[in-house]
């Protein structure tokens, strides 16, 4: 079938679909998701005259007329000989050997390296649709994936993309997540860098919590580079704080995850690799990962965390990482703020005054950092703490994190008071004295996207008195910000209906 080429002004991030008429897909015998084989008829150029796209069908003959072929930006770019009027022809495309190893794998069968490496391969091209991952995905939760299988995948996507090498001695940190305002990762990489390690921390964005730690770093420096500006900052400062989605590290892992979060799964045979080939792709070899334990987070169980832990462990020795894991608390949030803004003035308000706390975030950092310190050798095993504190303690990591701002693009001499937030604010105060029994994180999440975070820099949340404080009547708990007054009255809604994320202990059980 001949078509003609029409440009659909906007880009999909998948590069290999396109768009038919329901006519023509009728005629051609496929439908949404089916492989066909294109031929630019106009180019010589054999890798610009064949390739394989990914199906989809115009059902409201709103985007493609009878006899177009839709093509997105993404593809108009990569493409040089292909524009609108360009001639193409189209024919059914058998599926790639891959699709068949998915099978096998929905079967519940163990997979190769070589099929491993198969779905990896054609997941990059585009040879594999959103379905076929789909199903890939949900294959790997039910039945689960051997340690041979996990090693093979972290391999497989690490080659998949740019692997960067910092030298032989390369530390990192990584959490699995679950615990609101877990801002430890702005302390940890200043202290460890300042002891001399090598620390190329590469985060994400928030996508389902108020702040990740790109979302937090950006409000004090620019997070987003490409390759060579990493290696000329590591070569400097032998530390970043950066957003991974800039550096084409571990593409397929990235895909993977996109559809991973509207399934609303993220099975262990995939969460290892994932974590491990990020790390492997920055030349990572000694890694801490912190495992937050309780309600709320992937973990609820210690014993649960631990035969995680034991399983990462194997998965990071297999390709080479040292790694040491965490059971850390997670009952309630790590000091006092939630959200992108607030999560930088409080990280940034500790490395500057020690005595200003909070002590859930002194401890929790310096616990991590400092294993990260016994692990590169700078203190015998069990003082590694004594060395994180004494080095935040001493100024140093703060000196530290000021250069690291700056070679970012960022002011170093940010002050945490320089940081904006809303312009709209509520207070929550008590309304009868008692002690905080306990916090709700699900809550406090709630509350804080409702008031526009992670998107909105300057909004989120304060809490002000936790678990196992006492209080009196009329004492301030809770603070909400936002920069929109309609986000800041549903935050308000939620607070309200839900009673607030603070617990108060009585004699009362429960009322009924």
């Amino acid at each position: 079938m001949k078509l003609k080429v029409k440009t659909i002004n906007f880009e999909t991030g998948n590069t290999k679909d396109v768009v038919l008429n329901i006519e023509d897909a009728v005629k051609l015998g496929q439908k949404a998701g089916d492989r066909i084989i294109i031929k630019n008829l106009e180019t010589k150029n054999i890798e610009e005259k064949y390739w394989i796209a990914i199906l989809q069908i115009d059902y409201s003959n709103s985007l493609v007329n009878p006899g177009e072929i839709g093509i997105f930006m993404d593809i108009i770019k990569e493409k040089k000989n292909l524009r609108d009027d360009t001639i193409i022809s189209v024919k059914p495309a058998d599926p790639p050997d891959s699709f068949k190893f998915i099978q096998k794998k929905i079967r519940g069968n163990k997979l190769t390296a070589e099929e491993i490496n198969e779905i990896v391969t054609d997941t990059v091209s585009g040879s594999l649709s959103k379905i076929d991952l789909a199903a890939f995905i949900t294959a790997v939760s039910i039945n689960g994936m051997d340690n041979e299988e996990m090693t093979s995948l972290t391999y497989a996507e690490a080659r998949s993309g740019e692997v960067f090498d910092f030298g032989p001695e390369v530390y990192d940190k990584h959490s699995t997540g679950g615990v609101p305002g877990n801002k430890v990762t702005l302390i940890i990489v200043p202290i460890v860098a300042a002891a001399g390690l090598t620390i190329p921390k590469s985060s994400t964005r928030a996508i389902t919590s108020p702040s990740g730690t790109a979302d937090s770093m950006e409000v004090l420096a620019p997070v987003t580079f490409e390759a060579d500006v990493l290696k000329s900052i590591i070569s400097k400062e032998n530390a970043c704080i950066i957003w991974g989605g800039a550096l084409n590290t571990s593409p397929a892992d990235n895909i993977l995850i996109e559809i991973e979060r509207p399934l609303h799964m993220d099975p262990i045979g995939l969460m290892i690799p994932s974590i491990i080939t990020k790390k492997l792709s920055l030349g990572v070899k000694k890694l801490v990962l912190d495992i937050p334990v309780g309600e709320g987070t992937k973990f609820p169980t210690t014993d649960k965390g631990k035969q995680f832990a034991y399983i990462f462990k194997e998965i990071a020795k297999n390709v080479g990482i040292q790694a040491e894991c965490a059971l850390t608390l997670a009952h309630q949030p790590i000091g006092h703020a939630i959200g992108p803004g607030l999560e930088a003035r409080e990280a940034l308000t500790l490395l500057n005054d020690y005595t200003a706390g909070p002590n859930s975030l002194i401890e929790k950092s310096t616990d991590l950092a400092g294993i990260l310190l016994e692990m590169g050798g700078k203190v015998q095993k069990g003082k590694g703490q004594s060395l994180a504190k004494e080095i935040l303690h001493s100024g140093k990591a703060y000196d530290k994190m000021k250069r690291i701002i700056e070679i970012q693009g960022g002011n170093p001499e940010i002050k945490p008071e320089d940081i904006k937030l809303g312009p709209y604010s509520k207070e929550f105060f008590t309304t009868k004295a008692g002690h905080i029994t306990g916090v709700n994180n699900a809550i406090i999440n709630q509350i804080a996207k409702a008031t526009g975070c992670p998107h909105s820099k300057q909004s989120g949340v304060e809490i002000f008195k936790k678990q196992g404080a006492r209080i009196k009547e009329g004492d301030l708990i809770f603070k909400i910000y936002s920069d929109s007054q309609n986000k800041m009255k549903k935050a308000e809604k939620i607070y309200n209906s839900t009673g607030g994320p603070i617990i108060l202990g009585g004699m009362m059980i429960e009322r009924i």
